[in-house]
This record gives structure tokens, sequence and C-alpha cells, in this order.
């Protein structure tokens, strides 16, 4: 450099000194932000676990979607929240009202031998477990345009932000009472030790975080892949999800999830679907939500018909 003027030689020395420590200023940020992120997530996780949860739920679950035409469904939902179990209405608001247009649904009227009419994901990787059903149908679905279908979702489910709950899904009153009577389903409760997500603060608006998760493990059940929440309650209000039930697309497809909080415990209020889903050929379907309405809390047992149920296939949480 002896041919480099003074005024050069500090310029040159500056750029080499802000080329090293630059980087350096990125990976730290980078850091902070994955610790931040961490941090705000646990606080979530903690005061979900602290939610006070009533022992039943009733609600209803309207589906509304548009495929060539506006298509809207509303599906009577009861959850005891203490088991895992959810209890759904064979015929949606819109097929009573209207019985004789054929919507799709094939009723069984017959026996049940015990546990047949219940399908649990969870204990067994997602596949639901098997019992023998005795049933006759007495009304053949016809043509439909609904390719959603029935739904039972649980209104307390978080897609993955507790450890996933075994949700079972049953269809008749009589065996959702005998699971009344079992061992309770612990799900709110207990920090993994193996973390789930990786996961980084983007951007906080006011007293919100704005979360990015990427799933370490089990990413069919660990569903979240960004979350918003109250940086000085925990609470968390929005997130998206890679999916919701557990039927491919939708299962497949991208989701927006609003939470409301109902007497100290966080519950679902909608599911938007981001992207168009796609079924088949010609058969996408636009602006699919999922809305959670009338929902009572309670610790008395439910109502329920007995003797009917129905060999349709469910789209429920995983």
């Amino acid at each position: 450099m002896r041919g480099m003027n003074r005024p050069l030689l500090r310029n040159a020395v500056r750029s080499v000194a802000l080329a090293v420590v630059v980087p350096g200023v990125f990976v730290h940020q980078a850091d902070l932000a994955t610790v931040q992120g961490e941090a705000i997530f646990a606080h979530a996780i903690k005061v979900l676990q602290n939610d006070d949860y009533a022992r039943y739920a009733k609600y209803d679950v309207v589906v509304s979607f548009t495929n060539g035409a506006r298509h809207v469904d509303t599906w009577a939902t009861t959850e005891d929240m203490t088991h895992a179990s959810v209890y759904a209405d064979i015929f949606s608001q819109q097929e009573r009202d209207d019985p004789y247009v054929p919507h799709g649904v094939n009723v069984g009227i017959g026996a049940n031998l015990p546990d047949a009419s219940a399908r649990s994901l969870g204990a067994n990787n997602g596949t639901p477990d098997t019992g023998t059903a005795i049933s006759a149908t007495v009304n053949k679905s016809g043509d439909t345009s609904d390719p959603v279908g029935p739904v039972a979702f649980a209104v307390d489910q978080n897609f993955g932000l507790s450890d996933p709950r075994p949700y079972v899904v049953v269809h008749e009153g009589e065996t959702f009472s005998s699971r009344a009577d079992g061992f309770t389903t612990i799900g709110h409760t207990g920090l993994n030790e193996a973390p789930r997500y990786h996961v980084t603060l983007a951007d906080t608006n006011g007293n919100v975080a704005h979360l990015m998760l990427t799933p370490l493990r089990d990413a069919f059940r660990n569903r979240l892949r960004e979350l918003w929440v109250e940086t000085d309650t925990g609470i968390v209000r929005q997130a998206i999800v890679a999916g919701v039930g557990d039927r491919s697309p939708i299962a497949d497809g991208k989701f927006r999830i609003t939470f409301v909080q109902e007497q100290g415990g966080t519950y679902i209020s909608k599911i938007e679907s981001i992207t168009p889903i796609h079924f088949g050929d010609d058969d996408d379907v636009s602006d699919l939500t999922f809305t959670f309405e009338n929902l009572v809390l309670t610790s008395d047992s439910p109502k329920y018909r007995f003797g009917i149920s129905t060999p349709v296939q469910t789209l429920h949480d995983p």
C-alpha cells in the first residue's frame, strides 16, 4: 500500500471493518429473533395450559364455499372436552329443512358392536380404529356438488400449539355417553421435552407479536406455520396452519385460524382458506370457511338422538 495516500488507506480499512462487523450484526439479530420468538411461544403455551375449559361445548359449524354457486351447510356439534370426543349431527340443518333433496348422505340404521361407531385418530399415527357395524342403507346418496361433506371439528383444537390430542369422533349418542364414563384425556398440560418447532419473531404490531414456525417433527399434527400472540397476556389471536382436518385436499391446504376467548378458555372462531382447494379436474373450491357459531359451554351432559349412525366419511380433526 506504499503508493496509496493516507485518506484512501483509511477508507479501505473502514470498508474492511464494516464487511466484518455487519455480517456479525445480522447473525446476532437472527439469534435474537429466535430467542424472542421462542420465549413468546413458550409463554403462549403456558397460558394455554392454564386455560379453564368447560366439560362440554355445544356449537354449530357453518361450512361455506364457492363451487360454481355459493354452498352453505350447518352442522350441529357437541364436544366432550374432558374426553376429547366429538359428536356431530349426521344431517346438516339445511338437509333437515329440505329433507327431500339428496345431499349425498348415506344413512344407516342398525346395530353397532362396541366402539364400532367411534373412529380414533392420534393413537395409531393417524389411522382410524376399526370396528364392526351392522347396518342397512335406507337413503342412498345421489350426485352432489358438495365435495366437503359432513364435518366434525373440535372447537378447542389448536393445531399443534399444545401437544396434539387424540380426538375421537362418534356418530351416535350412546357411544358418546359411554366414553364420558371412561378415563379423562389430558390434552392441554405438559411441555414436551423435545422442541416441536423452530420459532422466530417476524415483527410486532403494538402488543401483538407475529411468529414464524417451522415444525421439527410430525408436520401433519404440528401444523402451525405463523402465529399472532399478545405479548403481555400470551393469548393467541390468529394462526396460519398447513391444513385442517384429516382428508386431502383440505388437509393439504393453507388456512387462517381466528381464536376467541370464552370463559377462560381458547376456542376456534373461524377457519378460512387462504388459497383455493383443488378437489379434482374442474372442481376447485374457493372461499372455504368453517365458522363456529352459537357456542354454549356447560358442565351438564347433553341429550342425544339414540340408535342412528352413519357410515359416511367425516372430515374431522387429526
